[in-house]
């Protein structure tokens, strides 16, 4: 049977079980006992080999359109919880944080694999900018998940882990944006464009400024200091998914 499969269509269903058995160890992470985190870790290293087996099939870095970067994103997600998880043990935490890693990584197959990498993606610069991104997203939803632990919970630790994280996803955020617009000049001949993709981006960055500036400075703690942490990843997300899906977002032409 799987001999009448030609090249792309075999490419296509071992990049499908790629993510789906890596999906399932993650969820069978959430299981009790001192097996959780080891089927965890088996799903992230799965998850791993599956990017290494799409740089492979590209023949360069996997994150130049969005099913590679989607499953990224839920690598990244579950790297930054598994460095956080040996320490915090709380269900909820556990649970928001496997479950949106799972979600994302699934939400991957959701789009086509494009297995061609255009020649103005190739650039350090562009690699830099967009493993930033995604590293970010990272520390963003782990931070949301936190926040959520801490609603569900009352415990104040949760609440100042989803500051940190968030403080650090907005450095790395701020430095992909940076990056990415070195390699928008290169490419374009300018540092900016004012699209919808671009506005969400800047409100993005500007909310999630906002909200560590007020919990710093200001002295925003406790629950609506977590609601606006929460809503910042959610924007975060709206400009990666809604933006040129329910919002249009015009092309750049080369």
């Amino acid at each position: 049977m799987f001999s009448d499969l030609s090249a792309e269509e075999a490419r296509t269903l071992i990049t499908i079980f790629s993510i789906l058995v890596p999906a399932l160890f993650y969820g069978m992470g959430m299981m009790e006992g001192k097996h959780s985190r080891t089927l965890f870790l088996l799903g992230l290293v799965l998850h791993g080999l599956s990017i290494i087996y799409r740089g492979y099939v590209l023949g360069g870095i996997p994150l130049t359109e969005k099913h590679d970067n989607v499953s990224f994103m839920a690598f990244t997600t579950a790297v930054v919880y598994w460095r956080l998880s040996a320490a915090d043990t709380s269900p909820w935490y556990q649970v928001t944080s496997i479950t949106a890693v799972s979600l994302l990584a699934i939400a991957s197959l959701l789009f086509p694999t494009i297995n061609t990498i255009s020649p103005f993606m190739r650039t350090p610069w562009f690699t830099l900018h967009m493993f930033l991104l995604y590293l970010s997203y990272g520390f963003f939803g782990v931070s949301a998940c936190a926040g959520i632990a801490y609603l569900a919970e009352g415990n104040a630790d949760r609440e100042r882990l989803q500051y940190q994280l968030a403080a650090y996803g907005w450095a790395v955020y701020t430095i992909a944006l940076v990056a990415g617009s070195v390699w928008f000049f290169i490419a374009y001949g300018m540092y900016w464009l004012w699209t919808s993709r671009e506005l969400f981006t800047t409100l993005c960055w500007f909310f999630f400024g906002l909200y560590l500036h007020q919990r710093y400075l200001k002295g925003l703690a406790g629950r609506p200091a977590a609601i606006i942490g929460l809503l910042g990843y959610l924007i975060a997300l709206f400009a990666y998914f809604g933006v040129g899906t329910i919002i249009p977002a015009p092309p750049v032409q080369f």
